[in-house]
């Protein structure tokens, strides 16, 4: 998974723009030449649950000619658990970027297509609409209970930041609400707190993942109530998340979760770049006519 290319993962706002493009064939050439680009399990997923068949077949198409110069790794959840096994197989010896989470089966299927047809559109649209019911009732029903404890004086954190430094403190939901449900998920007996904060220290797809959830519980019970209403970061926009350990840039045309993003990637102190569409797609035709002149540097990547 080490590529000299520096590594490039999308939201899926973006596949579906590049799908629409009318010049595509020449950011493509642009793309596949100076990029890495990981197609995501979530990407896919997505993708798949279009309905429409010319329309799905036109967004594989995307994403097979992005493959040309990539791979496809793992949906965010599978992730997860094979890092969580992995840890558990062998503590003393885990290294987080030895996890292999490519899926070659799913970047075949991508080129043969025997498998996603209408049905499967049906089945994976109803599932994402199931998860994010679930996701919105989960967190939204706090609401009610933080209210009325800032009611009664309780200062409200002020940024998100603020936030996760107070579920961070020693006993804090961060370790033993979040951290520890995810991790005993996947296996038998539920991890201490030390167990957590180890294993988290060490694994930054999962370290994300709390912090998607942070940030969910942050947005809808949390702040105050916009005065008008505003479109925030979805499930699958946050827990997009888990991608940012493995890629230097990512891009999406979704304006608040680039902005939840990007304050994720401080609190987890990384150095992936997360980009609106227009701006990269400004640097990548800027990278496009420099490279018929003069050799492009392209910045290592952080595999």
């Amino acid at each position: 998974m080490v590529s000299r290319k520096a590594i490039l993962v999308f939201d899926t706002s973006v596949i579906n723009q590049l799908s629409a493009e009318k010049d595509f064939s020449a950011l493509a050439a642009g793309l596949t030449t100076a990029y890495h680009v990981r197609l995501t399990g979530s990407n896919i997923s997505e993708l798949v649950a279009t309905t429409k068949p010319q329309k799905r077949g036109r967004f594989l198409d995307t994403c097979q000619r992005l493959l040309v110069s990539g791979e496809c790794i793992d949906p965010f959840n599978w992730i997860i658990e094979k890092h969580i096994k992995a840890f558990e197989g062998d503590p003393i010896q885990y290294d987080w970027k030895r996890v292999n989470v490519r899926n070659r089966e799913i970047e075949q299927e991508i080129i043969r297509r025997t498998l996603f047809d209408d049905e499967m559109a049906r089945q994976e649209k109803g599932s994402a609409m199931e998860a994010k019911e679930t996701f919105e009732d989960i967190f939204g029903s706090m609401r009610q209970g933080f209210d009325r404890i800032f009611s009664q004086g309780t200062e409200r954190p002020a940024t998100f930041a603020d936030f996760v430094r107070i579920l961070q403190k020693p006993g804090g939901a961060f370790w033993t609400g979040y951290g520890r449900k995810l991790y005993a998920r996947n296996v038998r007996d539920a991890p201490d707190e030390e167990k957590v904060r180890n294993f988290v220290d060490r694994c930054p797809p999962l370290l994300m993942m709390i912090l998607a959830a942070v940030m969910a519980q942050y947005q809808r019970a949390i702040v105050e109530r916009p005065k008008k209403k505003k479109k925030r970061a979805g499930r699958v926009d946050l827990l997009m998340s888990v991608y940012l350990p493995y890629c230097r840039f990512f891009v999406t045309r979704d304006l608040d979760q680039e902005a939840r993003l990007r304050e994720m990637t401080v609190a987890a102190n990384l150095g992936t770049e997360v980009l609106s569409y227009d701006d990269f797609r400004s640097r990548l035709l800027g990278v496009s006519t420099i490279s018929q002149v003069q050799t492009v540097r392209i910045p290592p990547s952080p595999d």
